[in-house]
């Protein structure tokens, strides 16, 4: 059995120290020494952009057709009474009841007083009440979150629903060095492009995390760093920035075989074990 709510929230009075390792990680001298703590060996997510119809061969709600699956095909599920984040950052906009999902075996171990079993059916509600009040799912694989649960790394997932304001992995991008950046994945097959309607006018560039957007003789530019969250998509007034799926990508496969080589939560292959 995982650890009892009291013990959480005594582990959770460390939870100012994760603000200033982002800090301290761009130093450089004490940057290599916290480096480890931003390892994308021991932790990685994926944002699933929530506010866009991705374009591909037809429109596709991409949260939904990743994530269902995901929760579907997991050996079990439980939902966490708050979400951690929220509740540590005493979130204003947004409710803590509205906490993250686990996902797999040793999801099970976690213990009552954190959170308790729900069908699938539950889950998928819980996924579409969080949606549709603008949380964006977050498919997350943290060593953190299994020590701080006291359940197995290696049997759970975390699909949290995030806010701008609280979320600790935004925090991450925000403050944290690019050691931070490289744990945080887009979604395989995913781009998001500029049209020729971009008017040059910057606002895409003020809410870009990883700083991934420039503005270059009055068009913006998306390099590398970007991470696909869709938020650029988001506040272009013109909306010039689309986002869209490779044709050629399976991207319901990729993104469950990602999940699968990192942590076993259930048949994600459909293949007998």
């Amino acid at each position: 059995m995982g650890r009892p709510k009291i013990v959480f929230d005594l582990l959770m009075k460390f939870w100012p120290l994760s603000k200033l390792a982002n800090r301290l990680g761009n130093q450089p001298v004490v940057g290599f020494l916290v480096r480890p703590l931003f390892s994308s060996t021991e932790n990685e997510s994926i944002i699933l952009p929530v506010h866009e119809a991705v374009r591909a061969e037809e429109s596709v709600v991409l949260p939904r057709s990743l994530l269902e699956p995901l929760i579907e095909k997991s050996d079990a599920r439980v939902l966490l009474h708050r979400c951690i984040c929220r509740h540590a950052e005493h979130c204003q906009t947004y409710p803590e009841e509205l906490g993250c999902l686990f996902l797999g075996e040793g999801a099970t171990r976690i213990h009552p007083s954190m959170g308790r079993s729900v069908s699938t059916e539950e889950a998928l509600a819980h996924a579409r009440t969080a949606m549709e009040k603008g949380l964006v799912p977050l498919v997350v694989h943290a060593s953190f979150d299994a020590f701080a649960l006291g359940i197995p790394y290696r049997k759970m997932l975390a699909v949290c629903f995030c806010c701008d304001c609280c979320c600790t992995i935004r925090l991450g991008l925000r403050l944290g060095p690019h050691a931070f950046w490289d744990t945080v994945v887009r979604v395989p097959g995913l781009t998001v492009e500029v049209g020729e309607d971009c008017i040059g006018c910057g606002r895409c560039t003020e809410v870009c995390y990883v700083h991934a957007i420039q503005v270059e003789y009055g068009h913006a530019r998306i390099d590398d760093h970007c991470k696909g969250c869709g938020r650029c998509a988001e506040e272009c007034p013109v909306q010039a920035i689309t986002l869209r799926l490779h044709k050629d990508v399976n991207v319901l496969e990729e993104f469950l075989q990602r999940v699968e080589r990192r942590t076993d939560v259930g048949q994600l292959d459909g293949k007998p074990r």
